[in-house]
């Protein structure tokens, strides 16, 4: 199993999305909508996880493909996509 070096953050997020992952290099920071519930948060920290798990970051998908693909796996529905996968590769 590949370790990860990940830090997670609770701030506002505007609009509707729920969390985010930014990449640099091999450092993962994940962003979690601070008004979530705790259950909501685990479950976007999660949701992010798996981004990071499945090397969406490294996928030729587009984000939109990516998230269907994850909202798939996970039985919910995907949101309206306005983000991408933010990398500063």
């Amino acid at each position: 199993m590949r370790s990860f070096q990940i830090r997670i953050y609770c701030l506002p997020i505007p609009g509707r999305i729920r969390s985010y992952v930014v990449r640099k290099d091999d450092f993962y920071t994940i962003i979690i909508d601070e008004s979530l519930s705790p259950s909501a948060r685990m479950k976007a920290y999660r949701h992010e996880l798996e981004h990071i798990e499945n090397g969406d970051f490294d996928s030729d998908e587009s984000t939109g493909i990516i998230e269907i693909r994850a909202h798939k796996k996970e039985d919910t529905p995907c949101p309206d996509l306005t983000y991408p996968l933010i990398s500063d590769e």
